[in-house]
């Protein structure tokens, strides 16, 4: 019985740990109007006027699927009438994805993948979903774990942001990590991956559940303090989704787990193929992420440096033209060519306090409508630079100085408008 409540349950969880990631990046959801960040370009997955949408229908559209989201959460946690509202979640969070390619952050996926389970996995009498539908859920929580720490066992993370994650909380205790050698350094940066890599094995065996679900606690905690401002400052969309994701450890791995054995044999086959495609394709497609074929944080490449991206330049004579709260993302020249480093990721959390989504298939994009909003083709000059290798960190690079040539390296990517 008491597993059963949790089922039911955890629905309403979830449904409030969307609108609190949502709340915490409500620049990304609300109309850029309503919160001044109208001069910062939404990028579409496709072309909108090509289906007659102006801008002005386009927010509306968006506005209207933030709405819904909203409405259809709360109705879940007050109303109980899941079987009617993942569907309306699912269509919406793709549909506002869709029309902003910026809100495909790494938890609105989680999210997504969650609505269709729940939408097309059947029901008892009652309306609670059956044991075999969570197994999948469990599974799907696994493997962001899995990958998340796979993907971390790479060069770029253990000499990057590793090392960052390795001096925070060291430094609180006046440890200078500087004075190590570099093979400790690396070591103990290893060590992140390594824990993460446990967690998920732990909770993937009934005899060591509770141990991972106590591991999982102390990690995403861990994180917290080192995301927070007393350490390295992140968004407040990262800190609230690693709460959740704490929370929900605890809420489907904790306790009593019912076997197999407690509900027919045919439960597995009846959760359904929608659900079961969902599930195969979270699973296979995050090994084609470094092959370009899956989108990093869809692989789960989570605080994972090695993702592509565009780095952009722009000439100081194109500064002024730009708005003064997007200064911050411009770097002081170091050296007389008068062209200054125009951070994107920057740009993204000086103006919608949120992450870049790091490809550079989104960033080529924002580039571009930036480039065609503002009039400076001939003000800016970069590259576009693919995902590192995991055991060298190099990079291809694609160099460009003119606007032909930075249309030409646009041709390459698939779902930009």
């Amino acid at each position: 019985m008491a597993m059963r409540r949790m089922r039911g349950g955890y629905e309403a969880f979830w449904s409030l740990a969307l609108l609190a990631l949502m709340a915490a990046t409500f620049r990304l959801w609300l109309p850029a109007s309503w919160i001044g960040t109208g001069d910062y370009p939404a990028v579409p997955m496709f072309d909108l006027a090509k289906v007659g949408l102006t801008q002005q229908a386009a927010g509306l559209v968006s506005f209207a699927a933030t709405l819904a989201i909203v409405v259809a959460c709360f109705a879940t946690v007050g109303l109980g009438r899941s079987r009617l509202t993942w569907p309306i979640i699912a269509v919406s969070l793709a549909t506002a994805v869709i029309l902003d390619q910026h809100r495909l952050q790494p938890w609105a996926y989680q999210s997504f993948l969650y609505a269709i389970l729940f939408a097309a996995a059947p029901r008892d009498e009652s309306g609670r979903l059956s044991e075999s539908t969570f197994r999948l859920v469990r599974l799907l929580t696994i493997s962001v774990y899995v990958f998340s720490a796979v993907g971390k066992f790479d060069f770029q993370f253990l000499h990057t942001v590793g090392q960052d994650f390795l001096k925070a909380p060291l430094q609180w205790g006046g440890v200078d990590v500087s004075a190590w050698s570099a093979r400790t350094r690396l070591i103990a940066a290893a060590s992140f991956p390594g824990f993460e890599l446990c967690v998920a094995i732990a909770l993937s065996w009934p005899r060591t559940r509770m141990l991972g679900v106590w591991m999982a606690t102390v990690m995403h905690l861990g994180l917290i303090a080192v995301l927070s401002p007393m350490g390295l400052g992140h968004s407040p969309g990262v800190i609230v989704w690693n709460a959740v994701m704490a929370m929900q450890a605890w809420w489907l791995f904790a306790g009593t787990v019912v076997e197999v054995e407690d509900e027919p044999n045919t439960e597995i086959r009846r959760v359904g193929a929608l659900p079961w495609t969902v599930v195969v394709i979270a699973l296979v497609m995050p090994i084609f992420e470094r092959a370009g074929y899956w989108d990093h944080w869809l692989a789960w490449a989570l605080y994972s440096p090695h993702s592509s991206r565009v780095t952009l330049q722009i000439h100081e004579s194109a500064i002024d033209q730009l708005p003064e709260e997007w200064q911050a993302a411009i770097t002081a020249d170091d050296d007389p060519d008068r062209w200054h480093d125009f951070h994107l990721g920057q740009l993204s959390l000086a103006v919608r306090k949120v992450p870049s989504v790091p490809q550079a298939r989104y960033q080529w994009a924002l580039a571009d409508r930036i480039i065609q909003q503002f009039g400076i083709e001939n003000q800016v000059r970069g590259k576009v630079q693919s995902a590192s290798d995991r055991w060298t960190g190099e990079r291809d690079e694609q160099w460009w100085t003119r606007p032909d040539e930075f249309e030409k390296a646009g041709k390459q990517f698939w779902l930009v408008p």
